[in-house]
């Protein structure tokens, strides 16, 4: 295979043409089946589980169509999308494809993966929409001899998780590179001393994030203190406390991505703007209240998740054998808020764009490198 991009071509469903998005705009992906051509070579039919309606898994399920037509060029696949809502739980969804016997099962999120998981362990199971897989299909890491812990001497460090699950099951990490967060925040802030991460600990990928990034800092040695937001337990007078505290403590404040600390970013930005503080989100959508953030494109998790259902249907390689991918760095963008940047008189190089200009104009999947076959 060659890599380079393409445009973005469509594909058939059955009575009508559903069209691999090239747009910043996503329709929603109702239940139904699509093919990826029309010869008459025997279906492979994959049960396709979405975790709900919204945008975001739309986005992962452009990517996964369209890299399932420029793998599968010499194949007849049919994708059977399946939307949960209240009356078409994802358990449901998952109990049919298992009945129906489908060679494949991709699932959207952390809901459709366990409904998946629960019920088989012969079928292969590709993720996307799920940042720890580890916490979510309670993998055991095997315990290091030194139990001595980067922060403190009283948690037990364990080796590095290398992505196999050794289930039926492997897939794409939605957690953003933390590495290439720091690096925004360095930017961010030039004369960083020390770090504020601002969660609620009641969100296990936020503490999955902060574990990542504070492993960084430790190698950067960059100090950095961790501040609580209980929501929805405490009151807005309450989280003003907290960020005006964090703000004298630290040099730059980061918010992790998918964080329910957005429902007191009001207040962390007025009493950050207050001190003059930078803030980091680690999405764009903790980005709209923060002096910069990391945007990820969902369209390239779906793509990765097709050419890895491509090495498990036609390669015939294991799923319990291919490691979980991370998100791809090609796929990211350093954003800036304008009316922030000026509060701070803060200026980015041409390697940020600007949060709302960028996302108003952004045309889904365009950062991920398509693949075409050798004529």
């Amino acid at each position: 295979m060659k890599l380079r991009r393409i445009s973005i071509i469509s594909i058939c469903v059955l009575s009508l043409v559903f069209t691999l998005c090239g747009c910043s705009k996503s329709e929603p992906a109702g239940n139904s089946t699509n093919t990826t051509n029309t010869n008459n070579k025997p279906a492979i039919n994959i049960g396709v589980c979405m975790g709900d309606a919204g945008e975001y898994y739309n986005q992962i399920l452009q990517g996964f169509n369209a890299g399932i037509t420029d793998y599968f060029t010499e194949n007849n696949v049919v994708l059977n999308v399946q939307t949960a809502d209240d009356a078409n739980t994802t358990d449901a969804i998952c109990s049919g494809f298992i009945s129906a016997n489908v060679p494949l099962i991709f699932t959207l999120g952390e809901n459709s993966l366990m409904s998946a998981h629960n019920q088989t362990t012969s079928i292969p199971i590709v993720s996307t929409g799920v940042m720890d897989y580890e916490r979510v299909l309670n993998i055991q890491k095997e315990q290091t001899e030194d139990k001595k812990d980067s922060k403190d001497n009283n948690k037990e460090a364990s080796k590095e998780w290398d992505g196999i699950t050794k289930m039926n099951i492997t897939g794409v990490s939605s957690v953003p590179n933390m590495a290439d967060v720091l690096s925004l925040m360095i930017e961010a802030t030039p004369d960083i001393t020390s770090v504020g991460i601002l969660f609620n600990p009641n969100d296990p990928d936020s503490i999955y994030q902060n574990h990542i990034l504070e492993k960084y800092l430790n190698q950067a040695g960059i100090q950095y203190k961790e501040y609580e937001f209980h929501a929805p337990d405490i009151s807005s007078s309450e989280a003003r406390e907290i960020a005006d505290l964090a703000c004298r403590e630290s040099s730059v404040l980061f918010i992790p991505a998918e964080s329910s600390v957005n429902e007191y970013q009001d207040t962390i930005k007025k009493v950050a703007l207050d001190y003059s503080i930078p803030t980091v989100g680690g999405d764009e959508y903790i980005g709209n209240r923060t002096l910069v953030s990391m945007y990820n494109d969902p369209f390239d998790q779906g793509y990765e998740a097709a050419k890895t259902a491509y090495e498990i249907l036609i390669n015939d390689k294991k799923p319990d054998n291919i490691a979980v991918k991370k998100c791809n760095t090609e796929a990211e963008q350093k954003l800036f808020d304008r009316e922030i940047s000026e509060k701070l008189d803060r200026h980015f190089p041409k390697s940020f764009k600007e949060r709302d200009e960028f996302l108003a104009t952004y045309k889904i999947g365009s950062k991920t490198k398509r693949v075409e076959k050798e004529q």
